[in-house]
């Protein structure tokens, strides 16, 4: 397992649904859970159990079944520092982050259709994030300040 959360937890099942839990703001329910990570229904329900079981989770009934919650802020804390996909907003939003996902090529809208008219309208050019292009700017500004030397108004000198 590549994840600490899995490592103490004993699955990556388990991991994500923790992981999960810890980032949502109310209870929820094993079948929600399921669908939000695109898991079997009837594993999330037996990880869910076992979680319970351990005494990780608060159970109580909701309008459709049982509902489920970590037990307190300090498994919360301890779920969100040990999770590998989890970083803050700054640091995702930061211009390292943003120039390394562009780098990478998440930055394009993905291809699908819904039918050919709309497929057409997909196959633009790459569309870029908000802000994408500030980022880029602001990366080639430094990079262009660590190899010149500004000596008057718009005269650089090679460093």
């Amino acid at each position: 397992m590549d994840d600490r959360l899995a490592e103490l937890l004993g699955s990556l099942m388990r991991a994500r649904i923790v992981e999960l839990l810890a980032l949502a703001k109310k209870p929820l329910s094993a079948y929600r859970v399921a669908k939000m990570y695109n898991l079997n229904v009837s594993k999330v329900y037996h990880e869910i159990k076992r979680l319970d079981d351990l005494g990780l989770l608060l159970r109580r009934r909701g309008s459709k079944g049982m509902e489920y919650s970590l037990v307190d802020e300090n498994l919360r804390a301890l779920a969100l520092n040990l999770s590998p996909q989890i970083q803050s907003y700054d640091d995702w939003n930061s211009p390292e982050a943003k120039a390394q996902r562009f780098r990478a090529g998440l930055m394009q809208v993905p291809k699908f259709s819904l039918g050919r008219r709309q497929a057409k309208l997909l196959e633009r050019k790459r569309t870029r994030m908000p802000d994408e292009l500030d980022t880029l700017a602001l990366l080639a500004r430094r990079s262009f300040e660590k190899k010149y030397r500004e000596i008057g108004e718009r005269e650089y000198v090679r460093i």
